[in-house]
């Protein structure tokens, strides 16, 4: 059984109000932080996604990410600028 993030998300707003007061985080509403639509895109892809970056390296762009370190880099922002818990 599958529940739209939308359907499920619906009725949490009150829920991040109180963890915004606990907090002390800065008041913003959990639909200007959360971006469920694009969340829910991602999720939801019924086919496989076959992607090759040879060209956009070929053409220079040869930066990497490392997801391991971006996302606790991220989310200690987040932290320091009362975003989240």
């Amino acid at each position: 059984q599958t529940i739209p993030l939308s359907v499920f998300m619906a009725d949490k707003a009150d829920w991040w109000q109180r963890i915004v007061v606990k907090h002390d985080l800065l008041p913003y509403r959990l639909d200007e932080i959360a971006a469920r639509p694009f969340l829910e895109a991602i999720l939801n892809i019924e086919y496989d996604i076959m992607s090759d970056t040879v060209k956009a390296r070929e053409f220079g762009f040869a930066d990497v990410v490392d997801t391991t370190k971006m996302f606790p880099r991220i989310f200690a922002e987040f932290r320091r600028d009362r975003i989240i818990p």
